[in-house]
């Protein structure tokens, strides 16, 4: 065996091998670069679409403002002339009716206080009347129960003394 052929042979064998897997790997380089860009290119048209889809959507939205915007122009002084006659309204209540109640509560709160005063001046009255009277009462109880005493004592004395008399 000649050393020189086996190495001819293993050195064609390793470069063939070597010139496969180059080969594999670059068709593989291949496949992923043209799925990235078939990837790109699905993404380019989803941007293009919601590009427009949005473009549609806020010229919508925009022109939906601008009759908005052009309604309210057209209506707001309708309006503020409408919320003018309201508080104006408002005021002359509020001036014909709401103050002369609030004055008119006042003076039955004032005249209600002043009843309130004399009904309590009253009721003190009343109350030193009636302690007076209990007092009185309790005067005259003890001058009546005093008289009694002396009354019922006296005659106890004389009827005794009587008893006493008689029985001599």
């Amino acid at each position: 065996m000649d050393w020189s052929l086996l190495a001819s042979i293993f050195w064609k064998l390793s470069l063939g091998l070597l010139l496969i897997a180059l080969t594999v790997l670059t068709g593989y380089l291949c496949a992923a670069v043209g799925s990235l860009r078939n990837s790109l290119h699905s993404i380019r048209d989803t941007l293009r679409s919601i590009e427009s889809v949005v473009n549609q959507e806020l010229s919508e939205l925009i022109i939906d403002i601008d009759r908005t915007a052009k309604v309210l122009n057209t209506e707001l002084p309708t309006l503020l002339g409408n919320l003018r006659s309201v508080l104006a309204s408002w005021e002359g209540i509020s001036e014909s009716e709401i103050r002369p109640t609030v004055h008119n509560v006042r003076e039955m709160s004032n005249v209600l206080s002043r009843s309130a005063q004399e009904l309590d001046r009253l009721v003190q009255k009343v109350s030193d009347f009636s302690a007076e009277t209990v007092d009185q009462v309790a005067f005259f109880r003890n001058q009546l129960a005093g008289l009694l005493t002396n009354t019922i004592s006296v005659w106890h004395g004389i009827k005794a003394g009587w008893g006493s008399f008689i029985s001599r």
